[in-house]
């Protein structure tokens, strides 16, 4: 593989309630050549279950970290991507906007950046607020009767379409976290300034964030648009201060 995807995608479990899934789930990733899982705060005793179902993957079960926040499951990546069966019926849902996994798999070799992929509950799947730490969302699309994947069968999708689009790693590496909330920030700050409102500006941000995580912004672009919103921002207020 000219691209190694174990070295750069963290597969993260979110309190998973059944210790057969976690052996599947391993099983697919071994299947398409991942090694990362994590596992936050699963249900006790999954791990004989797990091995059970996991077939020759059970060394994936072996060293897979645990951890009690999901924080500390997506520590020390570049993007974070969140799945789920529920896609936004609204446009003013920016947090549901769904990516489909064949668009998530083109975008992630765009840069080097590191990758977690979070997947929820099999009963309830993933919380708005473990959404909101994600910088998109991917959907697969089903059939509305019955939407909802196992999880197994989900991360099966979306490892197929990483594994076929593995292509020669892009030119720059993707923006840290820090660099792409700073230009969310400079983002509000120039919204606030502009003078729109708090809802606004909320709805506004989060659609940024959402735009530079499918994106897999690099360094490099990231400084431009932070330089571009900090000048902007510069003239609003002399501007003012002109009156």
């Amino acid at each position: 593989m000219r691209s190694t995807l174990s070295s750069r995608v963290r597969v993260v479990l979110v309190e998973p309630e059944i210790g057969g899934n976690v052996g599947f789930v391993a099983r697919v990733m071994k299947n398409f050549g991942l090694q990362q899982l994590c596992l936050v705060n699963p249900v006790e005793g999954y791990e004989e279950e797990a091995k059970r179902f996991a077939s020759r993957a059970k060394d994936i079960i072996e060293k897979a970290v645990v951890v009690k926040e999901l924080k500390e499951a997506i520590d020390g990546v570049d993007i974070v991507v969140g799945t789920t069966a529920i896609a936004a019926k609204r446009t003013a849902n920016i947090l549901r906007t769904p990516t489909p996994p064949e668009e998530l798999a083109k975008s992630v070799y765009l840069s080097r950046g590191s990758v977690a992929l979070l997947f929820g509950r099999e009963s309830t799947g993933l919380r708005n607020e473990e959404l909101a730490l994600c910088d998109f969302v991917a959907t697969i699309p089903a059939s509305n009767l019955y939407p909802t994947l196992n999880v197994s069968h989900a991360a099966a999708i979306i490892f197929y379409e990483l594994f076929k689009h593995q292509r020669p790693m892009g030119q720059g590496r993707a923006a840290d976290p820090r660099v792409r909330e700073l230009v969310v920030e400079r983002f509000v700050d120039l919204m606030k300034e502009a003078g729109y409102q708090q809802h606004r500006i909320n709805s506004a941000s989060r659609a940024l964030r959402n735009i530079l995580g499918r994106a897999f912004v690099t360094k490099r672009e990231a400084t431009l648009i932070l330089g571009a919103f900090s000048k902007a921002l510069a003239a609003l207020k002399r501007r003012s201060e002109l009156g």
